[in-house]
Parts: C-alpha cells; structure tokens; sequence
C-alpha cells in the first residue's frame, strides 16, 4: 500500500484548546512531510464590527508558530460560516488534508462531535483529521 503524502494541509482554527490540538497535529504533520498549512478561520458567524482585524489577531500566534518552525503558512479568512468556510477554502487552496478540533467556540457543543467538525467530515472531499 502506497503511504499517502500531503503537501498542504488546512488547519481550521478558532483559537479554543481543541483547535489548538489540532495545530499541534497539523504542524507534526506538515514537518514530517514537508508540507504548508493554511491557517483557515471563517468569520461568518462573528459581529461585523470584529471582521476581519479580529481574526488577524485570533490566527497571528499560531501563524507565528507554524513560521518558526520554516514551514510555508498562509492565512484564509471566509466570510463564511465556519463549517462552510473551511470546506471552500480546502477547495480554494487544493489541500491534502483538514485538521480540526472535535469541538470549537460555539454557543453550544454537541454531545460527541462540534457540529462544525460533524459539517467538515460529512461533505469533505479530502481526509479530514480530528484532533481530540
């Protein structure tokens, strides 16, 4: 069986613990295969008052981080509900792989799943890697 490689990898990422782990995840990741993460937080559900300098500032660190390490990084901020948000912008960016947190920020979580995750796993049409 032929071992899969990925050469961009989109991190959903929302600033909560779980997505933290997913970072953890993405940029293990993406130096064992030498590959680039798109930091992805879709602002759609947010205020427009906090669009889009608030989420320059929410993904600034771990952008910082995935950097230090000398992997490539680049930023995508959808308009978007974040489900919806991360499924265009693994389209947009052509990744290998998505890397989540099983549950995020939202006003409420779902007994075993976030529903973001739940949404992203569902219609994906790459792997999709949940970080617990």
């Amino acid at each position: 069986m032929d071992e899969k490689v990925f050469r961009k990898i989109l991190l959903g990422y929302d600033g909560s613990e779980d997505s933290e782990k997913a970072a953890n995840l993405a940029m293990s990741l993406a130096q064992k295969y030498e590959a680039a993460i798109v930091v992805c937080h879709a602002f759609g559900h947010m205020p427009p008052t906090t669009k889009p300098s608030e989420v320059r500032r929410l993904v600034n660190p771990v952008v910082e981080r995935i950097s230090k390490l000398g992997l490539t990084v680049q930023v995508a901020m959808p308009d978007a509900l974040p489900a919806q948000g991360i499924l265009d912008a693994a389209d947009e960016h052509q990744v290998d792989l998505i890397v989540l947190g099983v549950r995020g920020r939202g006003t409420f979580a779902n007994l075993l799943l976030g529903s973001t995750a739940e949404r992203v796993l569902r219609y994906a049409k790459v792997p999709v890697l949940v970080a617990r």
